[in-house]
C-alpha cells in the first residue's frame, strides 16, 4: 500500500512535518494524537506495560490525555501523576482505588511491587 505522507498526516490530524519527525524519531507524537494513531495502525505502537508506571502512561496515551487531565480524573496533583509515570514515587493504597478505576484493573494484584 502506497500512502503519501500528506495523506496520512491529514488522516491523523497533524502536519506532515510532525509526522516526518515521528517517523524519524526526532520527536514523539503528541499525546492527543495517539488515539488516531492506534486506530490508523490497528494496534498500540508500544510493548505491553510491565509496570504500573507503564500502564498509566499507556492508558493515558490510549485516551489521548495530558498529565493534567489524567491527574484530574484520578483526583491527584499533576506532579504526583508525573512522578508515578516516571517511577519516582509509588502510589499509596489510598490512591489505588482511583488508579484501579482509571485503568480498569486491580493495580495491586497486577503490579504488587508498584503500590506501597
Amino acid at each position: 500500500m502506497n500512502l503519501r505522507l500528506i495523506d496520512v498526516a491529514a488522516t491523523l490530524g497533524v502536519s506532515p512535518k510532525s509526522l516526518m519527525w515521528w517517523e524519524r524519531d526526532v520527536r514523539p507524537p503528541f499525546v492527543h494524537a495517539y488515539p488516531k494513531i492506534i486506530e490508523f495502525l490497528g494496534y498500540e505502537p508500544w510493548a505491553p506495560p510491565q509496570t504500573l508506571a507503564g500502564a498509566l502512561l499507556a492508558e493515558r496515551r490510549r485516551r489521548g490525555l495530558s498529565v493534567e487531565a489524567s491527574a484530574e480524573i484520578a483526583s491527584v496533583d499533576p506532579g504526583t501523576w508525573l512522578r508515578w509515570e516516571r517511577r519516582e514515587w509509588k502510589p499509596t493504597r489510598r490512591a489505588q482505588q482511583s488508579l484501579d478505576n482509571f485503568l480498569g484493573m486491580n493495580t495491586e494484584k497486577k503490579f504488587p511491587a508498584d503500590v506501597r
